[in-house]
């Protein structure tokens, strides 16, 4: 889940029609080369170098590549780009950094290859990546695999799987995330709250919840909660999955909500928020109205989040003390589950410089280009590198546990929106869940509405 710099942890909404994408992607011929978008352009370009014979010079290779990324971290990717110009000056690279075209970008990215003006390279994740592949927009790297003996071991197991459409090796991993537990040492030790603990059960967090939700200034209003709540599926599947239920089958065919450990799940989950009022109710703090704010603001003591979520912390501009742990387990099963985001690297299908990509993309993910992609910008999302995870800067970034964070991959699963149409299914559990929030329907009504409409949408797959 790179909810990487932008919070993943953002809000899915509707894509475009996918009936009218499909159709438009199939009518694509291999696209001419076009003018960038109006969208935030990086370009790092290289010379070739000087040859001893004019004639065998390398001829410049233009390569262009969409992302959705913060200033802060093109700036980083275009530092890595000129890393990779050393050793391939030939290489001549653009980045299209995609602001505003709708949830990490999928919209115009979607509106560019429909228009014929697809890039070589695309910044993809879970679910957008599933989508372009089921219309045949990225290419099958699978031959270059086979024909370089290429050593997909050097990557987790999770972010080789997270890579693969129907069997197929669509795109190299970017980087892949969990979701753990963080918590406010400050607010824990100044409440007298003991720290969460790899024993910790849902009933044990909902007491601290309790405890940790209080009025600090004493006008009769709460303005601390003890977690911050999110309606979105990388929170809540894990105490699905954790209470042996489901929210899809492995199919993506059938709609498992109104199972009834999966009701009970989610009525304890979504309860915090309703029943419990351990997490801020909607419009609470409108100076941070996500969860990722709350926590930085100090209005929440923990929450739910990727490692993504590490950098905010360092950054912080009035600091406190945090760290991670596991996330709670179901009480009934002694279970716990999380989900494992793969954000990726694909390439068009026909690219007319698909092997240079390939070149460019292998060198992203490599053990050097992961070293180094962790110095420039940290350590965010979990490097797809197990060597490069696994070292002191990556585990121990900004004093935390980051062991726990690697630990729990072994729990964590694929999110169920890795199939083609997962951004129309999505949208509908949201908008109901968001009923549930607003307290105009129970769980229970909620998950029944979803799976009613859910039907035709599993049905396309």
């Amino acid at each position: 889940m790179s909810v990487p710099t932008m919070s993943r942890r953002t809000f899915l909404r509707r894509s475009v029609a996918l009936g009218a994408v499909s159709a438009a992607l199939a009518a694509c011929a291999p696209p001419a080369p076009a003018p960038a978008p109006a969208t935030q352009s990086a370009a790092t370009t290289a010379p070739a170098a000087p040859a001893k014979e004019p004639t065998k010079a390398a001829q410049p290779v233009k390569i262009r590549g969409t992302v959705w990324v913060s200033a802060a971290e093109l700036d980083a990717l275009g530092k890595l780009t000129e890393a990779y110009q050393k050793t391939t000056p030939s290489a001549q690279v653009e980045w299209i950094n995609i602001q505003g075209g709708g949830p990490y970008g999928r919209d115009k990215l979607q509106t560019m290859i429909a228009g014929g003006d697809a890039p070589d390279v695309m910044m993809l994740n879970t679910g957008q990546f599933e989508g372009l592949g089921s219309r045949g927009a990225l290419l099958a790297l699978d031959s270059f695999v086979d024909a370089e003996k290429f050593d997909l071991g050097i990557y987790w197991p999770q972010a080789v799987s997270g890579c693969k459409y129907k069997g197929k090796l669509y795109g190299l991993p970017r980087d892949i995330s969990n979701v753990i537990l963080y918590y406010n040492k400050d607010l824990f030790d100044k409440a007298g709250v003991k720290y969460p603990t790899a024993d910790w059960t849902w009933n044990d967090m909902l007491a601290a919840c309790k405890t940790l939700t209080r009025d600090n200034n004493g006008d009769g209003k709460t303005d601390q909660w003890g977690f911050a709540f999110n309606n979105i599926v990388w929170v809540w599947a894990g105490f699905v999955w954790g209470n042996g239920g489901d929210v899809l089958d492995a199919d993506r065919t059938k709609c498992l909500l109104e199972d009834p450990k999966t009701l009970e799940a989610l009525d304890f989950y979504f309860g915090l928020i309703t029943k419990q009022q351990v997490a801020p109710p909607p419009g609470a703090l409108p100076q941070a109205p996500g969860s990722s704010a709350q926590m930085l603001g100090q209005s929440t003591a923990m929450g739910l989040f990727g490692p993504w979520f590490r950098p905010s912390l360092v950054g912080m501009e009035k600091p406190f003390k945090w760290d991670v742990s596991y996330p709670p387990k179901a009480p009934k099963t002694g279970n716990r589950g999380s989900v494992v985001y793969t954000d990726h690297w694909g390439l068009y299908a026909t690219s007319k410089v698909a092997k240079d990509a390939w070149d460019f993309i292998k060198f992203l993910t490599s053990k050097d280009g992961q070293t180094l992609w962790v110095k420039l910008i940290g350590a965010r999302s979990i490097s797809p590198v197990k060597a490069v995870a696994q070292t002191p800067e990556w585990l121990g970034y900004g004093g935390s546990s980051g062991q726990i964070i690697l630990d729990c991959l072994s729990f964590s699963q694929a999110p169920p929106v890795n199939f083609g149409n997962a951004n129309e299914a999505e949208t509908i559990w949201n908008e109901e869940f968001g009923f549930v929030v607003a307290g105009q329907k129970t769980v229970q009504q909620a998950a029944a509405d979803a799976c009613k409409r859910l039907g035709p949408v599993l049905g396309k797959g």
